[in-house]
């Protein structure tokens, strides 16, 4: 026995390395080969009792073993039917299991008589579905055959509880749609589209159908060529990726978890192309994969609904209501009649809005006309009926856009428009972009349909009524349907998308105007967000420049309700960020320029006057006129622009408060949509802003962003925008954090020693040296008339802003803008800066000796070049 333990164990390690189909084949054919053996080993040392032995029990492999499945890493399930007169004892069941697993196997093998069995079934839904898949190893075969007779009977006083069990499980998976996290990281066995929707169909045709097979399953009806085609295909890919991720884990993981999709993907042997990684190439695999399980999977279900093997009566029965001439509603199905329904394009798409107005099914007859006639939506060119009934689809569908989606999961969207497959299932390696594309854009959509809905009413109450005004804008829908579809090409894909939408619109039959329109919209769908986030709002120069873009306030407000559902359509942290960037009061500012034109100094001078005015009414119990507009002649002109009446009167109440020491400021904190905004006066201190950011950050305060302006009479105005860094995280000790500003600036305070010191405490570093990204420097003197910016990418880390900033003082730096934001997965800090003489910074020198030492900084020794 030690010598075939051993024999086991080596042919066991040569091929749990490979995860490939002929390391899997291997390993079934091993394993099976070994629990006969060690079977017909026990038969044999019974000598004269090997007849008895043998007739009176057989093993039986379940669940994946049972299919032949079986994953190099799965725990192996193995049945010892017995007759009510077995006479061994456990310890030939120990003969057979301790082998095993000292070879290295997970086994479990449960020894039952047929009473047995069934009695167990009757508590145990789970325990059937894997007695399902039984398969013979050895011993008595008649017992197998009682006991598949035996199942038989079960499933004909079972059935609809079985099949109830299993549709609550396809259901359960469907609704798992709706969770982020399972497009980020997808569950091998229960996302939507996964091994167990495929085994449920499996079941399914056993227990309602009678068949052992899919093929069989073909025979009546209930399944394609095509489609078992693709089940089968997908299963060996799904257990293919399933198996090695359980080789990788050492244990029973089945989600993908986001890290070793990258490690995967190398094993794999995928390779990066232009624009995209390895691990995007694999992880469009995947979607791909689980899309088309998901389409056949939901196509079954619905075949079987029809036909009454689900619900209380056939949905092909009921009334018979005419839609059209050739076109009926029955039982909440459409029917077509070929005979009187003229098989062109545009009826094709027109029968997805007709469903979406009648909130109806397709029949299966109708859905295999729609599919015998794919050919003439994918020959369709320049057919005005096609345009009109593709509109009339996209106005038609509900918030859940339930028929556009089924006419994108049918191929329809792909027939019609073939570029759009070139996006089909693409990823984006990262935390921010969580869906692949073109679930997004069918999102996009959605969520453009919630928002006219009213389903954000209580959130963005102004775009709520924004979008009832615009009604079904035609071109604001196919901005959403084909917004990333440049994405393809990797990056630009703005641009991209916008130079291909012109030869799709022609296909289509749009108007120049419609073209012009919606192409606008995919090359600018990215700019209000990308501005609110990364520019200063207080630069007049580009919020002309803004407003010179867009054009006029109706692009405009298509624009902001695109880049709104286009946010809410990208994932959690998408959702976080707009909420904190200041995109609303963007689209007002470019409102105001669009409808009064550019302001001349006429228009600003009335501005200043309207600003005074209004400011005036909130402190004129503690300043006169004169002294007010004093304190404006000493604002900066950003200033004036960016803050609200109520924010000057508050700063002026500050400044009063401010005392001569050259080391006084004042403070005041505000709470703000789950973060707070702190404004800290004091004297021109060189430094501050920096200082404060440290301060800011020892007390976990993640800054979102900050302002610096500096009046003419020398007293810094300093705005930081702060969420906290943990959720749950409570409030810090206000005193506290004022206390450490005050002793920073007495020389009390060592800030780099606290900064490193609270780092260390909380497990991580303020200057990371391996970086998994490489940060990247820019320097822009193009943009803003009067400012040099700098935009910084990189990974986030405690201190990241106090680094950034006090590199930046080191090469005397003046900030007077800080925005921090999230780039994909990396985070984007942009400072407006001037150099020591008030200047853009042109000296090119200075300008790589900052990069160089933010680079340094940033990712450690090998971040720069020396």
């Amino acid at each position: 026995m030690e010598s075939m333990v051993e024999s086991l164990k080596r042919q066991r390690e040569q091929v749990v390395h490979g995860a490939d189909e002929e390391a899997l084949r291997q390993h079934m054919s091993l394993l099976e080969i070994a629990v006969i053996s060690l079977h017909n080993r026990l038969v044999n040392l019974m000598a004269s009792d090997s007849e008895r032995f043998r007739s009176s029990g057989a093993i039986l492999a379940m669940g994946r073993l049972g299919r032949g499945l079986l994953g190099l890493e799965d725990p192996v399930s193995l049945l010892w039917l017995r007759t009510e007169t077995f006479p061994w004892d456990e310890s030939a069941q120990r003969d057979i299991v301790a082998p095993l697993v000292e070879a290295g196997w997970r086994v479990s093998l449960q020894s039952a008589t047929i009473p047995e069995l069934l009695e167990e079934l009757e508590s145990r839904l789970d325990f059937f579905f894997e007695l399902l898949d039984m398969r013979y190893l050895s011993g008595n075969r008649q017992l197998v055959s009682e006991l598949d007779h035996a199942l038989d009977d079960f499933i004909a006083s079972h059935q609809r509880a079985l099949f109830d069990h299993l549709y609550k499980g396809i259901c359960e998976r469907q609704a798992r749609f709706s969770m982020p996290e399972d497009w980020l990281e997808p569950d091998m066995l229960e996302s939507p589209g996964a091994l167990k929707d495929i085994d449920a169909i499996r079941f399914a045709a056993r227990i309602l159908l009678d068949v052992r097979c899919f093929d069989d399953a073909i025979f009546q009806g209930y399944l394609t060529r095509k489609e078992v085609d693709r089940l089968q295909s997908a299963e060996k890919k799904l257990l293919k990726w399933l198996n090695l991720l359980r080789c990788l884990k050492g244990d029973r993981q089945s989600v993908l978890d986001f890290k070793v999709q990258e490690i995967l993907a190398e094993k794999l042997g995928y390779t990066g192309r232009s624009g995209f990684l390895p691990v995007e190439s694999f992880m469009q695999g995947v979607h791909e994969t689980l899309h088309e399980v998901f389409c056949v999977s939901s196509e079954f279900c619905e075949r079987l609904q029809e036909t009454g093997k689900i619900g209380s009566i056939p949905s092909s029965l009921g009334p018979k209501v005419r839609v059209e001439e050739g076109l009926f509603v029955v039982g909440g199905r459409l029917h077509v009649d070929p005979g009187r329904f003229e098989p062109t394009a545009a009826n094709v798409i027109r029968l997805y809005a007709l469903a979406a107005q009648h909130r109806a099914g397709f029949s299966s007859a109708t859905r295999r006309w729609l599919e015998h006639h794919r050919s003439v939506v994918e020959t369709a060119s320049e057919d005005p009926g096609v345009l009109q009934a593709l509109l009339q689809l996209l106005a038609s569908d509900d918030s859940h856009v339930s028929v556009i989606r089924r006419f994108y999961n049918d191929g329809f969207l792909r027939a019609l428009v073939p570029e759009s497959a070139l996006v089909h299932a693409l990823v984006q390696h990262d935390a921010f972009h969580v869906y692949p594309v073109h679930e997004h854009h069918l999102r996009t959509l959605r969520e453009l349909k919630r928002l006219k809905a009213g389903d954000y009413q209580d959130q963005e109450p102004e775009l709520t009524a924004l979008a009832h005004d615009m009604g079904d804008n035609p071109w604001l829908s196919l901005a959403a349907l084909f917004h990333d579809i440049g994405k393809h090409a990797g990056r630009h894909h703005a641009k991209h998308g916008a130079d291909m939408f012109p030869l799709i619109a022609r296909r289509l039959g749009l108007s120049l105007d419609g073209t012009e329109l919606v192409t606008f919209l995919i090359r600018q769908h990215l700019l209000l967000m990308d501005t609110a986030s990364m520019r200063d709002l207080g630069d007049m120069e580009l919020l002309v420049q803004c407003a010179r873009t867009v054009e006029d306030p109706e692009k405009l407000h298509l624009l902001m309700l695109l880049s709104f559902a286009d946010m809410m359509a990208t994932g959690p942290r998408a959702v976080q960020k707009w909420q904190e960037t200041p995109v609303h009061e963007l689209y007002l500012r470019l409102l105001d320029l669009l409808e009064k034109g550019e302001p001349g100094e006429k228009v600003l001078a009335e501005r200043l006057e309207r600003l005074t005015e209004a400011v005036y009414e909130k402190v004129a119990d503690v300043v006169d006129r004169s002294r007010l507009e004093e304190h404006f002649r000493d604002l900066a002109p950003r200033y004036v622009l960016t803050m609200s009446p109520e924010a000057v009167a508050r700063h002026l109440r500050l400044e009063m408060d401010l005392g001569p020491d050259i080391h006084a400021f004042v403070w005041e904190v505000e709470k703000e949509n789950g973060g707070v905004e702190i404004t800290v006066l004091s004297r021109e201190i060189p430094g501050f802003l920096t200082k404060t950011a440290g301060i800011l950050t020892l007390h976990d305060l993640d800054i979102r962003d900050a302002r610096v302006f500096t009046k003419k009479n020398g007293v810094m105005i300093l705005v930081f925008r702060c969420r906290f860094v943990s959720p749950a995280q409570e409030e810090p000790d206000w005193a506290s954090v004022r206390a450490d500003l005050s002793r920073l600036l007495q020389g009390r305070l060592a800030l780099d020693y606290r900064i490193a010191a609270h780092a260390a405490a909380k497990g991580s570093s303020p200057a990371q040296t391996l970086i998994s990204s490489p940060s990247r420097v820019l320097l822009d003197n193009d943009s803003a008339k009067e400012y040099t910016i700098v935009e910084v990418y990189t990974m986030d880390r405690p201190g990241l802003l106090y680094t950034i900033t006090r590199t930046l003082q080191d090469l005397k730096v003046r900030i007077h803008v800080a925005k921090i934001t999230t780039k994909v997965d990396q985070v984007a800090d942009i400072f407006y800066i001037k150099n020591h003489l008030g200047e853009k910074m042109t000296d090119r020198e200075q300008v790589e000796e900052l990069r160089q030492a933010l680079l340094f900084y940033l990712d450690g020794p090998a971040g720069h070049r020396a």
